[in-house]
């Protein structure tokens, strides 16, 4: 490893890390300083992931994963750092704002691109303790500031769990370096893997909100919108890029993606039903966040590398898009239920089926090379098709031949994709789920597929009416985790 393969890693964050001191120097100019780092970062992320890379990777690696984290995290981070000069254009805590953001996408960048636990590791706290700071830009509200003593204690027990795992890792394989970890795991060194992946997967389930951890997630909706935003977009997806960079330690334990999948499949459930009682539109984000984090986890758990890859992607985008845009709903009228007919129901089942087994059955033969999907996935899709067509059918008969278009372009398109995936991620290491594990997943989400069909009559039935307050308040997760805290750590200014 030569000198210069170690220092040129380090301009991607270079100019948003420069950016975070230089601001406080000059805040008169830190509405233009910070977003242009941002900018800097992102073309460098951009020139440094096409320039070759050869020999010994060091303390960074620059692979297929973190090539497509660095593009995405700078790229995010830069839109955010220009959208928040702009939105709190004229707040006198500007200057400190933007250092804090800018360090924090510094530290990002960092945890994607390294090769060296400890400094993934060092990466990862950076990241918790600027987002802290952030978490605390109104430090007068008493909500605020009891959400980011939530975070920071759900933050420290995970990292504290990692760095465990990365003592016992170190200590059975004697090495720092991730490639030489993976490559002695090859070789068929186990020491220390059971306890370790243990202890990552439940560093992975606090990192991304997991049920019953992720109250810590909502509660800091009084943070600006540009932290929400990067928040939900690049910082929450920790937890699946922990997995899938450490995949081979978690494939070599099975129990610890068992457990990914069992405690991500309720996270799926329980965040997809309590986010449809939210009033508020960034508490509904928060937890269709959470409901995303699950689903991210099902498909490492089920060894689907590539979706959980493409999932990570396109979910950043959208939530980055959901919360930055979520200023132009107030006054927006809501939807009002639409009536499910059993007969809408009934056809868009059979129509879902029939459109994913074709392009199923055609993608396997045009490309049978291809990685195989596990088929809780194909089931999944072919709900969500059928919902939206019954929903087409029953709003509005006449639109349902454009209904059965769109679903045909959206299944086509998410085989593509799906396949696209799955050779984007051929080196990782292959896990094939048991059979009574699928069959798990896919009957979490026919239930949650039947309580959908049917909660158009939630209201008018007093059970309905009930679920509907239980579900507005998280199910009082959240608030015995807040009790739990207000014991741990008092607040005078917190009731």
């Amino acid at each position: 490893m030569t000198i210069t393969d170690l220092l040129l890693p380090l301009l991607i964050p270079l100019p948003t890390l420069l950016s975070g001191f230089v601001v406080r120097l000059l805040p008169n100019r830190a509405h233009a300083i910070a977003p242009t780092a941002g900018a800097m970062t992102c073309g460098m992320a951009l020139l440094l992931t096409i320039l070759p890379h050869h020999g010994d990777p060091g303390l960074f690696r620059f692979d297929t994963l973190s090539t497509v984290m660095v593009l995405l995290v700078s790229f995010l981070g830069a839109i955010v750092l220009r959208f928040s000069a702009r939105y709190l254009a004229g707040d006198r805590a500007l200057p400190r704002f933007l250092s804090w953001m800018c360090l924090t996408l510094s530290s990002v960048v960092i945890l994607v691109i390294s090769n060296h636990l400890l400094l993934m590791l060092g990466a990862w706290v950076a990241t918790s303790l600027c987002l802290n700071q952030l978490l605390l830009h109104n430090p007068h509200r008493a909500g605020a500031v009891f959400a980011a003593r939530k975070k920071f204690v759900f933050s420290r027990i995970a990292e504290m769990s990692m760095l465990v795992a990365i003592l016992l890792l170190h200590a059975g394989h004697q090495t720092w370096r991730i490639d030489e970890l993976v490559a002695s795991i090859a070789t068929g060194n186990h020491q220390g893997l059971a306890v370790a992946a243990l202890l990552l997967a439940f560093c992975a389930m606090l990192k991304s909100a997991q049920f019953p951890f992720h109250s810590w997630l909502p509660d800091t909706m009084d943070t600006p919108t540009p932290v929400s935003a990067f928040m939900h977009a690049g910082i929450i997806n920790g937890g699946g890029f922990l997995v899938l960079r450490l995949s081979p330690i978690f494939v070599a334990v099975t129990i610890s993606l068992h457990a990914l999948v069992i405690v991500g499949s309720i996270t799926a459930a329980f965040g997809a039903i309590v986010m449809l009682a939210q009033p508020g539109v960034k508490r509904s984000l928060a937890f269709s966040t959470i409901a995303q984090m699950g689903f991210m986890m099902i498909q490492c758990g089920l060894g689907a590398w590539g979706l959980a890859l493409l999932h990570l992607v396109a979910h950043s985008l959208y939530k980055a898009h959901a919360f930055l845009h979520a200023g132009s709903t107030i006054g927006a009228m809501p939807r009002a239920a639409v009536p499910l007919a059993t007969s809408a129901l009934a056809l868009g089942v059979m129509s879902g089926t029939i459109l994913v087994f074709l392009a199923v059955t055609t993608l396997h033969w045009l490309a049978p090379s291809a990685a195989m999907i596990p088929m809780a996935f194909h089931l999944i899709l072919a709900l969500a098709i059928a919902y939206g067509i019954g929903r087409a059918w029953s709003g509005h008969r006449a639109s349902l031949t454009r209904a059965l278009v769109v679903a045909s372009g959206i299944v086509l398109s998410s085989m593509l994709l799906h396949t696209a995936a799955g050779f984007l991620v051929t080196g990782m290491t292959e896990h094939k789920a048991p059979a009574w594990l699928i069959v798990w997943v896919s009957f979490v989400f026919a239930m949650l597929f039947l309580f959908q069909s049917m909660l158009w009559r939630a209201s008018s039935h007093p059970l309905g009416r009930k679920l509907y307050v239980h579900a507005l308040n998280g199910f009082y997760v959240g608030t015995l985790a807040n009790r739990l805290l207000g014991r741990l750590w008092p607040s005078r200014n917190h009731s």
